[in-house]
């Protein structure tokens, strides 16, 4: 960062998740700051800035086009932008592709679809939304298909729903860890683990990990174990921002998803002190990354071309009166 810069970074995304990044936009490095897509829609100009799409799976598939416009439009006026929309990924493409391409050991399919015997067991979770798996652990193609109507009965969308492979294993008996790894431009920034004591770890148990996991996490985060290792996860995904999780089966990493608008959480209290020197050190590595991708803080602003179409899809909007208070962009 060049002295005396106040560089600014914006973050797209959607309204209803846009607390996702407050530590970040309290750190006081940077002018960090997060705009809705609804915002950004109505923006006749934007300030200078590096700009990054987000909550590219929360997006309905026109929001996601205009949000395409939009990208590359910035990109010719000179800014730095991340996280194409046009080559955004579902959660299924993305996998498909990483079992295809040799990154990951399993793979997944539509359930119209009848994975092969030896894929079992597997379970069933949405393409969109971060609500872990729908279901335990399956063995049989019989248990698959009760499962399979059972969430079309609850009104899951079957267009939504995907078959998973199982691809995890314990770190010692009975508890499971989820890694991760941001990656912000070209840096790749390490993130705490999740332990939980059942393989769908998702948000972990405060102290279930004990001393001896605890220092090792803290080797991880220190040493960036996984950062080089994951990379070609996002490359494969073309995400240049975003948070890979994953787990290791049988010594390999496995990719489970990569989010682009991750919930960044700094430790206040923990039973393990350990713990807390591993979220400061996390922290600081992604405050630093964000730093290098910095935009111009002065300057003239980007000047958004007039898009018929999007004016066009916000009338529709104004008439069925879903935006009727929309505040106006920075």
């Amino acid at each position: 960062m060049e002295p005396g810069r106040n560089p600014m970074i914006i973050l797209f995304t959607t309204r209803i998740h846009c607390r996702t990044h407050r530590p970040l936009e309290r750190s006081g490095a940077f002018d960090f700051r997060v705009m809705s897509y609804e915002r950004l829609f109505r923006a006749r100009s934007l300030p200078r800035a590096t700009f990054i799409f987000s909550d590219l799976d929360r997006l309905h598939f026109w929001d996601l086009e205009c949000a395409g416009r939009i990208y590359r439009q910035l990109g010719e006026l000179g800014a730095r932008v991340l996280n194409d929309p046009g080559r955004f990924r579902s959660r299924f493409q993305l996998l498909r592709r990483l079992h295809a391409r040799g990154f990951n050991d399993f793979n997944v399919w539509p359930v119209d679809e009848t994975p092969p015997p030896s894929a079992y067991p597997v379970f069933l979770r949405t393409d969109s939304a971060h609500r872990g798996p729908l279901t335990d652990l399956l063995t049989s193609p019989e248990e698959l298909r009760v499962a399979i109507d059972a969430q079309i009965a609850r009104a899951v969308p079957v267009r939504e729903l995907m078959i998973v492979q199982y691809a995890a294993e314990p770190v010692r008996e009975d508890l499971y860890r989820k890694l991760a790894v941001y990656r912000v431009g070209g840096r790749m920034v390490p993130a705490l683990c999740a332990h939980q004591g059942h393989w769908k770890a998702k948000f972990g148990e405060s102290g279930i990990a004990g001393g001896q996991l605890y220092d090792d996490e803290y080797r991880l985060v220190s040493e960036n174990a996984f950062g080089e290792v994951i990379r070609p996860a996002f490359d494969l995904g073309a995400i240049e921002y975003g948070r890979a999780d994953f787990g290791l089966f049988q010594g390999r990493p496995q990719v489970y998803e990569i989010n682009t608008n991750p919930m960044i959480r700094n430790l206040k209290t923990h039973p393990f002190p350990v713990r807390l020197r591993a979220s400061e050190a996390a922290m600081s590595a992604l405050v630093d990354a964000f730093s290098h991708i910095d935009g111009p803080a002065s300057g003239s602003r980007c000047r958004l071309a007039d898009h018929r179409s999007i004016r066009e899809r916000l009338r529709d909007l104004y008439c069925s009166g879903r935006w009727r208070r929309v505040p106006q962009s920075p």
